[in-house]
């Protein structure tokens, strides 16, 4: 495959995962409504590992066709898991103040502090009230890191293997 049509099958996919992510954030419940038909925006999610798998193949073949060099390659995969790492870490700290906000609004609506219906509605990913949280423009800027560093780990790795046996990854 050429470089010119990996890159636009590669710009479709992250334009289809952007959308699914949009789509899916908008399907967020308003706070202190409820969802009377469970989370439609699983739906939605489902075609995401797909894309995910088909994005790291392409990231694998750019790099392959680059020809990037490992200690390239190296340099690239710390700097991507600190990104990841931080971008977790944030997304954990963003949950817990959205939870406190869902407190807020829950203890202004109805009159009454609890902490367990709060937790029973943000502890799954499958809950619609966290829909926002998990699928936003961060959270997409952080799968699209995710796919690169999949697909560069899989060029380290393969090189690293052709390197022992004498091979180029040609």
């Amino acid at each position: 495959m050429h470089m010119k049509k990996m890159n636009l099958a590669l710009g479709g996919l992250l334009v289809i995962s952007a959308g699914l992510f949009w789509l899916i954030n908008q399907l967020t419940p308003r706070p202190g409504s409820v969802s009377g038909n469970g989370n439609v925006a699983l739906l939605f999610m489902m075609p995401l590992p797909l894309l995910f798998i088909l994005s790291l193949v392409l990231w694998y073949f750019i790099f392959k066709k680059m020809k990037l060099q490992l200690a390239a390659a190296g340099g690239m995969l710390l700097v991507l898991a600190a990104v990841i790492g931080a971008g977790i870490y944030y997304q954990q700290q963003a949950l817990e103040r959205y939870r406190q906000y869902l407190f807020q609004v829950n203890k202004e609506m109805h009159g009454w502090e609890d902490w367990d219906y709060i937790r029973s509605i943000t502890d799954s990913l499958a809950s619609p009230h966290v829909n926002s949280q998990y699928f936003n423009g961060f959270t997409y800027l952080w799968f699209l890191a995710a796919t690169i560093f999949a697909g560069l780990f899989t060029y380290a790795v393969r090189c690293v293997n052709d390197s022992r046996r004498g091979k180029s990854i040609e």
